[in-house]
């Protein structure tokens, strides 16, 4: 990347599994749907599967804890190998912006108080790599990301693997905010859905071996029909992607890029694009098309 510099820093981690509880399973047939079903502590959908393994990193210097997910998510054995590829591809390190918003509570408001910008921009590092054994997914995050972005980040990795024909068995991903400047953003919580597009976007392009732009900023969900979802508070987020001098263009989902939206972009040089799917999105993030693994 030459639009910023980060500075990783490698520590030792550890790495603790989280529960199989009971409760609601989420599980992915053969054709890469997904669906809920009663996890009655068999261990098992209706047909043999394979559950996804993820993981917390945590470093040797700060407390360790379970991850407590409470849910999992589950990949058919039916998967055919024939079908879906399996090849190896290079390690891809691909860092992208989160863009977020937060604002004071109402009784704060009511009492006068207010934030001149609600929009923050927080840059995280997705790392993808081959599984040799083929018993993956394998998914990891640090502790910045709670229980909903984790989940965002099981549906952009299935999706990631639907778009391209790629047999999710056979991947690794690690999501963390890297250590920069000296600091581990001790207070940076990530959650929910509206990274997943991008996340997605990454791992495609680890897959695929594309380059990602770098002066790209990108809200929106992602399904597993490959559509982009919207989100909230953009015209926040705007300002968020604003604080970094690299970024020149934001990526919203299809219908919210409101003209009120466009012209707050106009005003502070960022372009603002719709787009409804992942091959729409990776076109614009990449200069390529989406297409199927080799």
């Amino acid at each position: 990347m030459t639009g910023y510099l980060v500075s990783a820093v490698v520590v030792a981690t550890t790495l603790t599994a989280g529960d199989l509880s009971a409760g609601v399973r989420t599980c992915v047939s053969g054709d890469g749907t997904l669906f809920s079903q009663e996890n009655k502590g068999s261990g098992h959908c209706e047909a043999a599967v394979h559950p996804i393994r993820f993981f917390e990193m945590h470093t040797h210097s700060g407390p360790q804890r379970n991850t407590g997910l409470g849910q999992s998510v589950l990949v058919s054995e039916n998967v055919s190998k024939q079908t879906l590829s399996s090849s190896p591809f290079t390690s891809a390190s691909r860092m992208v912006p989160a863009l977020s918003y937060h604002d004071l509570s109402p009784g704060m408001r009511a009492k006068g108080w207010n934030i001149p910008n609600k929009g923050d921009i927080q840059l995280l590092q997705v790392d993808v790599s081959y599984v040799p054994a083929g018993d993956g997914p394998h998914l990891a995050t640090d502790h910045h990301f709670m229980n909903g972005a984790r989940q965002a980040l099981v549906v952009a990795v299935m999706a990631a693997a639907k778009a391209t024909g790629y047999n999710p068995r056979f991947l690794h991903v690690n999501l963390s905010i890297p250590m920069v400047a000296g600091s581990f953003h001790r207070g940076v919580r990530v959650d929910g859905g509206s990274a997943g597009a991008v996340w997605a976007v990454a791992v495609v392009s680890a897959i695929l071996g594309d380059e990602v732009r770098e002066d790209l900023c990108f809200s929106g969900t992602i399904d597993m029909n490959l559509t982009i979802g919207p989100v909230g508070g953009l015209e926040d987020k705007i300002e968020g992607c604003h604080m970094l001098p690299q970024f020149q263009e934001l990526m919203v989902p299809a219908g919210q890029g409101t003209f009120s939206l466009k012209e707050k972009g106009m005003g502070r040089s960022i372009n603002v694009t719709e787009v409804s799917t992942l091959a729409e999105a990776y076109e614009v993030a990449t200069g390529q098309y989406l297409r199927f693994a080799q």
